[in-house]
């Protein structure tokens, strides 16, 4: 075991007068615990080691243990969706056992950020006298593997993506303030298609559609829309509950690709997003397309051929920029539906190209 000793802001000070005193204690396998609280080594009240079976044990320290009789955990996981019911709202809001072991096993042990803390009591006379509390945060830092499989055209695909939970850490905490976009413009500065994890997807995909140089023409581009389309899913929503606060816990959240990665789903914005960032990736022309109470992603093209698809039930929506024309990607559905095609129902009785050039409504480009 290695310890490092690591000082870091918070609350955006800089100057050294408010810092958070962090240790980090190796694992193995380049993984490693980022612990603060009382799971400072200085503290020695509280541990945490992964188990044999590869579970995460958070425990009391002996010397403190000896003391009491009766333990209240709670446990909290930053990662953990919002809502705990398909159907109705409910905000995560931690776990809590009650036992005699100074000891909480995590069963589901993955890379992710904890809050821990613990009541301890005493027995007094059959009754359980509160006496102190610790409490503190460990960061699992390690690897995610992400594995992808799906269809397009009738042939099957994979793709793989392995990336460290520190860089979707970084994301997650990025722009806190500025997640619900309503300055449509600004969405172009989601679309992070630079990110080491967007660029190892996008190789991934190339892998997987030729071992041979890749045209980057129409048909490429719909098979990286036909793999967001299947590989990600829509969040569970209701009239209850918003896609967003199912997996944020707020009612407009704008989220990196790396966010919708991690979580293997987003809604129409994030997953319009992501597409749009491994398109841009590969070597596309690409962005988003905003309208009311919707987002696709785009692509540009230098020739285009309509899928076949019933006129009653889609338009084909397309914009001149610059000279390229970007054409609608529809990533909120779960089968593969053609490049330009976008539901004709639309936004109160009009098609969502009724609504482009108004208010903002159109093409955001990178």
């Amino acid at each position: 075991m290695i310890f490092c000793t690591l000082f870091v802001t918070v609350n955006g000070e800089s100057d050294g007068s408010l810092y958070e005193r962090i240790e980090t204690k190796t694992i193995t396998n380049g993984e490693y615990f980022k612990l603060s609280g009382d799971f400072l080594n200085e503290e020695r009240a509280l541990t945490v080691n992964l188990t044999d079976d590869g579970y995460i044990a958070f425990a009391l320290d002996d010397s403190l243990s000896s003391k009491y009789d009766y333990y209240s955990w709670w446990f909290f996981d930053y990662d953990h969706a919002s809502s705990t019911s398909p159907l109705v709202y409910s905000k995560y809001t931690g776990e809590r056992l009650e036992k005699t072991e100074p000891v909480l096993y995590y069963l589901h042990q993955k890379p992710g950020e904890y809050s821990v803390s613990v009541d301890c009591y005493v027995d007094v006379d059959g009754q359980h006298v509160y006496k102190e509390t610790y409490s503190g945060t460990v960061t699992h830092v390690g690897n995610i593997t992400k594995s992808y499989t799906w269809r397009y055209q009738g042939v099957e695909y994979n793709a793989k993506l392995t990336f460290s939970y520190d860089k979707y850490h970084a994301y997650r905490e990025r722009n806190p303030d500025g997640r619900a976009v309503t300055n449509y413009s600004n969405v172009t500065s989601f679309i992070t298609f630079q990110s080491q994890a967007v660029i190892r997807l996008a190789e991934s995909l190339q892998e997987a559609y030729s071992s041979g140089p890749i045209i980057k023409n129409q048909d490429f581009a719909s098979f990286i829309l036909s793999f967001v389309q299947i590989c990600f899913d829509y969040p569970p929503y209701s009239s209850y509950m918003d896609a967003d606060k199912y997996l944020y816990g707020q009612d407009e959240y704008f989220a990196y690709p790396i966010e919708t990665i991690f979580h293997g789903m987003g809604d129409c914005e994030d997953t319009a997003i992501l597409c749009a960032a491994l398109l841009k990736a590969l070597g596309y022309n690409a962005g988003v397309l905003i309208v009311p109470g919707h987002a696709t992603a785009a692509v540009g093209l230098d020739e285009y051929t309509p899928d076949l698809y019933s006129p009653l039930n889609f338009e084909i929506i397309s914009k001149s920029i610059r000279g390229v024309t970007y054409y609608a990607c529809e990533t909120a559905v779960d089968t593969s539906l053609g490049i330009g095609l976008i539901s004709l129902s639309g936004y109160k009785e009009h098609p969502y190209s009724w609504y482009i050039g108004e208010h903002g409504y159109g093409f955001y480009v990178v």
